[in-house]
């Protein structure tokens, strides 16, 4: 858990597409985007944002990729409304993750490492 509060918490992706993925989620349960409640997606957003700038600047990344699919045909899997913060770095992964292989589980190290720097916003 790198985030939560009385309506939304905030994961490391279990297979992550790049170092640092995380998924927004809001504690009440919504199929997907289109089912959820305006203020829920309101909100939603708002700590997307502030995550996804937080995600950057601790992982020193040059741009995130902020999504969610609605449907199998869309690739959902899971059937409660999360939204990706995926971060991308133009010249490559950092040194640190020069082993990360994406969409694998990764060690239990790299999740550890990754909820104690990202559930800071200091």
């Amino acid at each position: 858990m790198v985030y939560e509060d009385e309506k939304a918490v905030a994961i490391l992706d279990k297979f992550p597409v790049s170092p640092g993925h995380t998924l927004v989620m809001p504690r009440a349960h919504y199929s997907d985007y289109l089912n959820a409640k305006e203020d829920e997606i309101t909100y939603l957003a708002l700590i997307t944002k502030k995550l996804a700038n937080r995600i950057m600047q601790k992982l020193g990344a040059d741009g995130v990729r902020i999504l969610t699919n609605v449907g199998a045909s869309a690739g959902q899997v899971i059937f409660h409304l999360h939204i990706h913060i995926i971060p991308t770095w133009g010249s490559g992964y950092p040194d640190v993750y020069r082993d990360f292989i994406p969409r694998k589980e990764q060690p239990k190290e790299y999740y550890e490492k990754l909820v104690e720097l990202l559930s800071s916003d200091k």
